[in-house]
């Protein structure tokens, strides 16, 4: 897996970071980095760039160390090996195949010879059975595994907050390239390095889960207006970022954020379901080992499929209830339009004959459930409410 690093980020980091630590009183960097570029402005016009740009790189890499951090979150993410694996202890004689082989047939001949059968079926099981891998061992595999099905890791500078990120090109023609956009500004206090480290790590987390066939990432089209769209979206979001954290608390790794305040975001999205029940679900989520993209996706758009999976239904809180939760972006009964703004009990705020119009025009309905604030409000027009 090859890494690079753009001109721009790595220019503007340097800059940043160097001016930093002369603030800070440490010069050293600051005044080795000017000796190196300054004589750069007595260079032809055309060979400056070319001249700063190795500058910028030998101090980004080399100098500070600034690259270090992308490698360790990489690691984390197991997304290349970690560079000191624990020994193995295993003889090094044993660890020729022939070696191996050739003791265990021995064994056998002896235990049968000595009339141990009993022995000799224990040989000759660790003929055909070789000792299982570490943990160690299978995560090192498995690192490698994705190590050599990425190209490419690139890192270029963000433009603002929004555009920070991670996304994966090339996935389709198998040769997958990761692109991580990130502000320069980062680099810039080593007090928040730890902040830097673990941005990486969320980003890279879902980066590796794109290229992940157990994962099974695809672009999918999500039917509806641009406001259901970007409620999906952000439900989506939300859940992707819960499944990353919580594999990441596993580990003993500090992600963007901890787990209450996640629980608090989730919070903000589900409000509407009762606590307990909202409270199961998320400690679901948390505690999920395994996820697809269509499973993800299919609890973003459904809020049945994401109940279906975590809610206990008891006395207080039956199947029916569920019916009767008005998220936001849930369809309205009345006009069936995807709803922000919901009245969940017209009753308790309307006139009587602003129900009483509703109902000759839906028998079925009843004022627990709900409406959108558009339709009461033509509703009141109609009966002069």
């Amino acid at each position: 897996m090859k890494v690079t690093y753009s001109p721009q980020i790595m220019e503007e980091a340097v800059f940043r970071h160097l001016n930093h630590l002369e603030r800070s009183g440490h010069r050293s960097y600051y005044d080795e980095y000017h000796s190196l570029a300054d004589p750069i402005y007595e260079l032809p016009e055309d060979d400056r760039e070319e001249a700063f740009e190795k500058v910028n790189k030998l101090f980004f890499l080399e100098k500070l160390g600034l690259g270090d951090y992308l490698v360790r979150a990489l690691e984390a993410c197991g997304l290349i090996p970690k560079k000191q694996r624990s020994p193995r202890r295993v003889d090094a004689e044993l660890q020729r195949p022939e070696a191996s082989a050739d003791g265990a047939m021995q064994g056998q001949a002896v235990a049968a010879e000595g009339g141990d059968e009993e022995a000799a079926s224990r040989a000759a099981t660790a003929v055909a059975a070789p000792a299982q891998k570490s943990e160690d061992e299978i995560e090192y595999d498995l690192a490698r595994h994705f190590e050599e099905k990425i190209k490419e890791v690139v890192v270029k500078r963000a433009i603002n907050k929004v555009d920070e990120g991670s996304n994966v090109l090339n996935r389709i023609s198998g040769l997958p390239v990761i692109e991580v956009r990130l502000l320069a500004s980062r680099f810039s206090n080593p007090d928040e390095f730890s902040e830097l480290e673990s941005f990486l790590i969320h980003e890279l987390m879902h980066a590796k889960d794109m290229v992940d066939p157990d994962f099974d990432y695809e672009d999918s089209f999500i039917p509806g207006n641009p406001s259901v769209k970007n409620l999906i979206t952000a439900r989506f979001r939300l859940l992707w970022n819960i499944y990353v954290d919580a594999r990441l608390s596993r580990k003993g790794i500090k992600s963007v954020m901890s787990r209450e305040a996640r629980y608090r975001e989730f919070d903000n999205y589900y409000r509407k379901i009762p606590e307990k029940q909202r409270r199961g679900i998320f400690e679901g989520l948390w505690k999920a080992e395994k996820f697809t993209h269509e499973e993800i996706l299919s609890m973003a758009t459904d809020l049945e499929t994401l109940m279906s999976r975590y809610v206990e239904y008891d006395e207080s809180f039956t199947e029916e209830d569920r019916e009767y939760i008005h998220l936001p972006g849930s369809p309205c009964p009345l006009c069936k339009f995807p709803t922000y703004n919901w009245v969940d009990d017209p009753e308790s705020i309307c006139d009587e004959m602003v129900v009483e119009a509703i109902k000759i025009d839906f028998p079925d309905w009843e004022s627990k459930d709900g409406a959108c604030d558009r339709c009461v409000e033509v509703y009141e027009l109609r009966s002069g409410g």
